[in-house]
């Protein structure tokens, strides 16, 4: 019935609503395909197995029956409901807690890429000592990616290369598709994309048969949070989607639909537009209705139409849509955003070549090496620049992250400047960076927390 309502829906969007709306060209999955099974659940792989088998058959009468049968046209990533809990039970294994480790354990757990894991409902620290089971957690959703595309498309378990492209040049648009879920499970919350990924794909849209192609992004966890929670991604994220010339991100997760217009702080050349989508399929329990969005795109123009379709009756067997507004006290049925051009098409080939040398060579740790392949690129280069900055920190360079990042652009080159300025004893050059218009009138908390830091040692 799901699906026979999405039909009639579509139906009085493109027909009786006032503005109508085109049937849908794409159609973007953004995570949680399936519920998930409960560790010591019996059996879990044939469970996971059938839930899959479910989402395959009604995502694929949905392609047949919205984009005519093209797969291609359905963009599906991961989320956490598809990061098999069972799976990632039964690559740990119980650590004991010497009093004389206690305070290593605690600094390791809270460590980037940290193998720990503390369990609050067993008061217990585990490690992830199966690598390989780890990475199992995705596999039940690799398989169906690779059933879903009929094996033309295919999900690796290899975090580093968790994106896939689709590229729709009558469109001209270019979708990625981003996991969220590097390092994510039942006990580590938090998504993540990891930096490979990101790095990955912008190097593939450096070719030229992606020039002056729209760059829009799909991924699953918000990013941004209650305190209380740590389910969400680091906001830090969206800067790096920025650098490699997205102007459109989408997400889910949270469960009720938002739109957000983000301009970063620093660097005001580009920005990106971040829209989050609601459940279509949740239960009753959730606290916000069964919604979903549909967003035209006029890429001559750079704008963007976002509607809201919520579900009005209480029938989840049953269900029956409609449009709802999107602001409080705003009566209007859409809502209309503005999004950046594409980036400029990549010119030189050394350029590239240099910049992929460079980001093999951080990964492999030879930072400095690296260095000089980015001190040609970062003044023009944003992925170039973050890249250097992340070298130099690795290297504890002080002195080479004053001289190349003075004045900075983005907060975490802030950071690395006042922290850098402290540990050389240029208090006088520190006092100065402080009172830049750029720092003393910052909103971004981490900036202002260093900044205020520095300000009272520095009286």
């Amino acid at each position: 019935m799901l699906l026979q309502s999405l039909e009639n829906d579509k139906a009085r969007y493109t027909k009786k609503d006032d503005p109508s709306v085109r049937p849908p060209d794409v159609i973007i999955v953004s995570g949680d395909v399936i519920q998930g099974v409960w560790p010591g659940t019996p059996d879990f792989e044939a469970r996971l197995a059938e839930q899959y088998a479910e989402a395959l058959e009604f995502l694929s009468r949905l392609a047949d029956r919205f984009v005519a049968g093209d797969r291609q046209r359905v963009v599906i990533v991961p989320g956490n409901h598809d990061v098999s809990a069972c799976h990632f039970m039964e690559s740990l294994t119980k650590v004991d807690i010497l009093p004389d480790r206690k305070k290593a354990l605690l600094s390791q757990l809270f460590s980037p890429e940290s193998d720990l894991r503390w369990s609050w409902d067993d008061l217990a620290l585990f490690k992830i000592s199966d690598a390989e089971r780890y990475k199992q957690r995705l596999a039940a959703f690799q398989k169906f990616y690779s059933d879903f595309y009929k094996a033309t498309r295919t999900y690796d378990l290899d975090a580093t290369k968790q994106f896939d492209v689709f590229d729709y040049p009558t469109l001209d648009l270019t979708i990625t598709a981003f996991s969220s879920c590097y390092n994510n499970d039942i006990l580590n919350k938090q998504g993540a994309i990891h930096p490979a990924c990101v790095a990955g794909a912008v190097e593939l849209l450096r070719h030229p048969q992606y020039n002056n192609r729209h760059r829009l992004a799909v991924w699953h966890h918000n990013t941004e949070g209650l305190p209380s929670q740590s389910d969400y991604m680091d906001a830090g994220i969206l800067q790096n989607l920025i650098d490699g010339g997205y102007s459109v991100g989408f997400h889910g997760h949270q469960h009720r639909p938002q739109f957000l217009d983000t301009r970063f702080k620093y660097g005001e050349e580009r920005r990106i537009t971040v829209i989050s989508a609601g459940t279509l399929c949740g239960h009753a329990s959730f606290a916000h209705a069964r919604a979903y969005n549909i967003i035209e795109l006029d890429t001559e123009k750079n704008t963007g139409r976002l509607h809201l379709r919520e579900m009005q009756n209480d029938n989840l067997q049953n269900p029956i849509w409609s449009r709802r507004p999107l602001r409080m006290g705003n009566s209007a049925a859409f809502l209309d955003f503005e999004f950046d051009p594409p980036p400029e098409p990549v010119s030189s080939d050394n350029a590239t070549e240099a910049l992929v040398e460079a980001q093999r060579l951080f990964e492999a740790g030879e930072f400095a090496l690296a260095v000089p392949l980015l001190d040609g690129l970062f003044r023009t280069d944003q992925l170039a620049r973050r890249l250097l900055l992340e070298c130099l920190l690795r290297m504890d360079a002080s002195a080479e992250i004053i001289a190349r990042f003075i004045p900075s652009v983005s907060a975490s080159e802030s950071i690395a400047v006042m922290d850098a300025l402290w540990t050389t004893g240029q208090k006088e050059q520190l006092r100065q960076f402080l009172d830049h218009k750029n720092i003393a009138a910052t909103t971004d908390p981490s900036v202002a927390e260093l900044r205020n830091k520095y300000a009272t040692r520095l009286k």
